[in-house]
């Protein structure tokens, strides 16, 4: 996700951002272009990684239907946060710094590195706001807790909020910075 991030901050100090702009496409259709990209490296990173745990660890995948659905709402949902991190800063390294900055704590907050099972309720309670924790639970409901389609449609559906959200706000950024 950084890689992409980065590199539409390299895009606007290098001046191709400038060469798109003046281009007959809009913004809108520049970012998309960019986050189609992101969307289909995170997609190919999760079949790549599930193959490899079907192969070596003879993981079972209980719906592979509601795994592409967590896999494509989670997928959108990082690509907005990847271009809201994209415009946090106007050089390739405050960008990465924001990439950091924004994951962390989401990742934290969202049972990465310690599982939400081990967390003080109140912390349950405060990782609603982190995607990493709807991702994590839309993963696991696909692959190994057996959720039915109704069980989830609630993470999928927060996990495309939060994307719409991230990219709206950063397409709003993107726009005041070219203004």
């Amino acid at each position: 996700m950084s890689v992409f991030a980065i590199s539409l901050v390299q895009e606007r100090t290098q001046g191709t951002y400038l060469r798109l702009r003046v281009a007959p496409i809009t913004r809108p259709q520049i970012l998309a272009g960019k986050g189609l990209g992101c969307f289909l490296t995170c997609c190919g990173l999760t079949a790549i990684l599930v193959l490899f745990g079907k192969a070596v660890f003879q993981i079972r995948l209980l719906d592979p239907l509601g795994l592409a659905l967590a896999t494509a709402a989670s997928a959108a949902c990082f690509v907005g946060i990847m271009m809201f991190a994209s415009v946090m800063g106007r050089t390739e390294r405050a960008v990465g710094g924001s990439v950091w900055a924004i994951n962390m704590p989401l990742a934290m907050l969202g049972g990465s590195m310690i599982p939400l099972v081990a967390m003080p309720d109140w912390m349950q309670v405060a990782s609603n706001v982190s995607p990493v924790k709807w991702m994590v639970l839309s993963l696991e409901g696909a692959i190994w807790r057996g959720f039915s389609l109704a069980e989830m449609v609630q993470p999928c559906l927060i996990l495309l909020g939060f994307g719409a959200v991230f990219y709206l706000v950063g397409l709003w950024i993107l726009f005041r910075y070219d203004a």
